[in-house]
């Protein structure tokens, strides 16, 4: 039993150095055009999708997207045209007209506008 165990151990202990070795993870910044939360949830979601994409975090203070991701399944150019295709900035690299055209209006707006925009209201209840 005891031998059966150390095995167990030694094999778990063998294979996560393995994955730990494959599974390491390259890193790039992306700035962006991104405004709003929609925009931060949008691009969060939809990178995931992206071949090798591991982790996406939208930065919207800063207007930078972390991605993480294996630099085996993709690379920082194929990830700028993802970026792009959502509707966003990718450093360089415009967004697609028809992705950005169908953002909703509060995407699609610059950050200047985004924060001039005045805050909508709550709709009173109708008196009855």
């Amino acid at each position: 039993m005891k031998n059966i165990l150390k095995a167990t151990i030694m094999m778990l202990v063998l294979l996560g150095g393995t994955a730990r070795a494959q599974g390491k993870l390259a890193q790039l910044d992306i700035h962006t055009n991104a405004v709003c939360n929609d925009c931060k949830h949008r691009i969060e979601t939809e990178m995931l999708y992206e071949k090798g994409v591991q982790k996406v975090t939208v930065d919207l203070d800063k207007e930078i997207i972390h991605v993480e991701y294996k630099a085996k399944k993709t690379d920082p150019d194929k990830l700028r045209q993802a970026v792009s295709k959502i509707g966003y900035l990718a450093d360089d690299v415009q967004p697609d007209a028809k992705a950005r055209a169908a953002l909703p209006s509060c995407c699609q707006m610059t950050r200047e506008e985004h924060d001039a925009a005045p805050v909508p209201s709550p709709t009173p209840a109708p008196h009855p």
